[in-house]
């Protein structure tokens, strides 16, 4: 998922920077064989998906005029090794004239028995070159070990942390047996793990009455601006001859401007046995884009991916949970305030539903526009970490 990051300023504001990556911004499903956490429960299945989500600002904000964005992810399985993650963010921050648009590229591996991470990610403000981190993470006995490879060879030693996905089988596992609160070291990929980042989550159930209101908004987005603006949508639309499409944000009209065209940018799966580049961000950065709408919903696999009746009947008769994740390191705040918190509908088969990402002066929605399924080996259960 969910990826979260770490906050940095641009231009007198915070826009989100690649850092600390929440699994829950993912989606999964049943296709997994089934671990057991220490106390006993078993940890949920997770099914490979690509999910899209348009992004805006949850609320008026003092600094910031509009924020115009999409969140793609997919999550996949090649192999009964390692699981696949591509997470790309892009987004146009306008703050009265002044427009910044980033762009956050994250490829993920993980080992099924969660001892291995691998991670690469790169951002992009205003299409330059802003930051690049790359490297490894091993966990052996008691202590995980990262190894950084960029942007300077170095080596950290944290306690015990779990990797995404394993920390999202563990959420699942946790609420499905009641638990209200947990807490966990975690490491995500970030380029500061000598801060130490903890996750605490509270778990709420959430009712079917509640479940479905939230899934009856899905997709929705999409679909009234399809109708209300038919140039936009179809300039948003893939091409025909498109293998896959990369990922960028809203084609809703944008902050300060409506001058571009939001032609879709294709991009190939993978055919190295790696992730496949679903989400728009492969072994290599993408070209960075300035323009959100280029990262259609459509899915070049699944046409019905962002149909509101596709994504309902994708999700029906599923447990939910509203979860409230705060992250604390060592910059967090004297009086007890997380350094990020993110408040998010979690599916009992992995996938992400609508989110509010919690920066410093602002808070961005995440409505999910988009949600595919993909297909996954027959494997033995994962090991228990």
């Amino acid at each position: 998922m969910i990826r979260r990051d770490v906050m940095r300023e641009f231009g007198g504001f915070f826009a989100p920077r690649a850092g600390v990556l929440r699994a829950a911004s993912l989606g999964l499903l049943t296709t997994l064989g089934t671990a057991v956490t220490a106390r006993g429960e078993p940890l949920a299945r997770l099914v490979p998906h690509r999910a899209v989500y348009q992004v805006e600002l949850a609320a008026p904000a003092d600094q910031l005029v509009g924020v115009d964005g999409r969140i793609a992810i997919a999550f996949s399985l090649p192999d009964c090794v390692m699981s696949g993650i591509d997470y790309r963010f892009v987004a146009r921050f306008l703050r009265d004239s002044d427009l910044v648009v980033t762009d956050q590229q994250i490829r993920l591996k993980e080992s099924r028995d969660g001892k291995r991470f691998d991670f690469d990610s790169k951002s992009f403000v205003d299409s330059v070159p802003d930051s690049t981190t790359k490297g490894e993470a091993v966990t052996k006995g008691d202590k995980t070990i990262v190894s950084y490879d960029e942007p300077e060879k170095r080596r950290v030693t944290l306690v015990k942390s779990k990797f995404p996905l394993h920390h999202t089988e563990s959420v699942i596992a946790a609420a499905k047996a009641g638990v209200p609160i947990m807490e966990t070291p975690v490491f995500q990929g970030d380029s500061d793990a000598e801060k130490h980042t903890t996750s605490t989550v509270v778990i709420t159930p959430m009712s079917p009455a509640e479940v479905a209101k939230e899934i009856a908004g899905y997709g929705m987005h999409q679909a009234a601006m399809s109708k209300s603006s038919p140039d936009k949508a179809a300039a948003a639309a893939p091409d025909d001859d498109a293998g896959g499409l990369a990922i960028s944000p809203d084609q809703a009209p944008v902050p300060g401007g409506d001058d571009d065209d939001g032609a879709a940018v294709p991009v190939r799966p993978g055919d190295d046995g790696d992730a496949p580049d679903d989400a728009g961000a492969g072994t290599a950065a993408q070209a960075p884009t300035a323009n959100p709408r280029e990262l259609a919903p459509t899915d070049p696999a699944d046409p019905s991916a962002d149909k509101p009746a596709a994504i309902a009947a994708r999700l029906k008769g599923l447990k939910a949970w509203r979860i409230t994740e705060s992250y604390y390191n060592t910059d967090s705040n004297e009086n007890g305030l997380p350094v990020f918190e993110t408040v998010y509908t979690l599916y009992e088969n992995g996938v992400t539903g609508d989110q509010i990402l919690k920066f410093d002066g602002y808070a961005l929605k995440a409505t999910l526009a988009s949600l595919s399924y993909r297909k996954a080996p027959s494997c033995p259960a994962a090991p228990a970490n």
